[in-house]
């Protein structure tokens, strides 16, 4: 597992610092303007753009890591897959087909928690941009984004 793990750590690194980068930065000049010190900044400017991001990365790393252990396991590192690998020896079909068919499951289950879990914090997003868009002079705004300066 640590193996796995340690592997990963690098790449979501990159991938997270590439989201905070992409960021639109107005949000924390408007937390900055209105008093909020730099934890306030990353907090409710920062973050609530980038952390469906980080956390659709963070989830698909962890989906890939399970299909990873299994394939591993198979040609000896052990876990669940040394479980599959042991029970196809033993021409034990009814526990490989139990095996794999948990395997799916826990695959299918992490899936939908990734979706649900974007598609909450996604709406939020869109939902407070939407509001933010109604406040007066939000066209300005809106305008002075588009155009280049």
């Amino acid at each position: 597992m640590l193996a796995i793990a340690s592997s990963d750590i690098g790449t979501l690194s990159k991938l997270f610092a590439e989201a905070v980068e992409d960021s639109n930065r107005h949000p924390g000049e408007g937390v900055r303007a209105s008093g909020g010190n730099r934890l306030q900044v990353i907090r409710f400017g920062i973050l609530p753009q980038v952390l469906p991001v980080m956390l659709t990365n963070a989830l698909y790393m962890f989906e890939s890591n399970v299909r990873s252990a299994t394939i591993l396991g198979i040609v000896g590192a052990g876990g669940i897959g040394f479980q599959l690998s042991d029970r196809i020896r033993a021409h034990r079909w009814e526990e490989v087909s139990f095996i794999i068919l948990m395997i799916i499951v826990a695959v299918c289950l992490i899936d939908m928690a990734s979706r649900a879990l974007r598609s909450r914090f996604i709406n939020a997003g869109l939902q407070a941009r939407q509001g933010l868009s109604q406040l007066p002079g939000a066209e300005q705004h809106d305008a002075d984004l588009v155009t280049p300066s």
